[in-house]
């Protein structure tokens, strides 16, 4: 009995520990010494490991190339009312983002041709809910809406040419994308280093019923035992958070 739980602990920790890591469910298959898992039977991902495998930098650069292609059609003397409909067949549709691009595009244009000005259907994107599937993909998508909308309303208001000022726009963005995939990259590592420490407290209960003691009896039925055991507990709780908070910060920084 001991040993099955011993082995079931082991399994769980070691699963959880290697989710996300390529090749990660033969590892764990490998651990499990060739036992079979529901998910032998269909090799298909699952939505949590193509959520995980999402490519949101390239996502992202998809509003630069939109913008971008919305100077050009600006500067090659397109009206201003009309690119957003050019810009619907040559806008991808192969993930959230570029169906979100196009839907855009398309509620812009037709509002235009039926003279709603181009800067307010814009501002009702830049308010609104943005459903592709990640918050920080939402807040890039709000932030691009925004600056579009101002942009549209100064050129409305005084007739300033929009090519270059979108030129810019895209250039923005683009410095605004790469810094935060220089963040992501620096912080992959403790993100990392956070999940593995968490979960060290359960190696250690296996590794100790592996060398002949009993932890769990001691944690949960000695005075003492208990008093680690909320200890312990009430730590690991303090530093998850206090971490969480640390990378949320460093996540936030923008170098302004």
């Amino acid at each position: 009995m001991t040993l099955a739980v011993l082995t079931g602990i082991l399994f769980l920790a070691a699963a959880l520990v290697l989710t996300g890591a390529p090749g990660s469910r033969r590892r764990v298959r490998a651990l499990a010494g060739g036992l079979r898992m529901p998910w032998d039977a269909a090799e298909q991902p699952s939505p949590l490991a193509r959520w995980r495998r999402r490519d949101r930098a390239g996502e992202a650069m998809q509003w630069v190339t939109a913008v971008r292609r919305l100077a050009a059609l600006l500067q090659a003397g397109r009206s201003p009312s009309s690119v957003f409909g050019e810009l619907v067949t040559t806008s991808p549709t192969a993930d959230p983002t570029g169906r979100w691009i196009a839907r855009l595009c398309r509620d812009v244009h037709a509002a235009a041709r039926v003279g709603v000005p181009v800067s307010t259907g814009l501002a009702r994107f830049s308010h609104g809910s943005v459903p592709v599937g990640d918050r920080q993909l939402a807040g890039t998508a709000r932030s691009v809406c925004a600056q579009l909308t101002a942009c549209w309303e100064i050129s409305e208001r005084s007739g300033a040419p929009l090519g270059q000022t979108l030129g810019g726009v895209a250039r923005s963005l683009e410095s605004q994308l790469d810094a935060q995939a220089a963040r992501d990259s620096a912080l992959a590592g403790p993100r990392v280093t956070v999940r593995t420490l968490s979960w060290l407290p359960v190696l250690a209960l296996g590794l100790g019923m592996l060398m002949g003691t009993d932890p769990a009896s001691t944690l949960l039925t000695t005075t003492w035992g208990r008093l680690a055991l909320a200890a312990g507990a009430a730590l690991s709780i303090a530093g998850r958070l206090w971490t969480r908070a640390l990378l949320h910060r460093a996540e936030s920084v923008t170098g302004a």
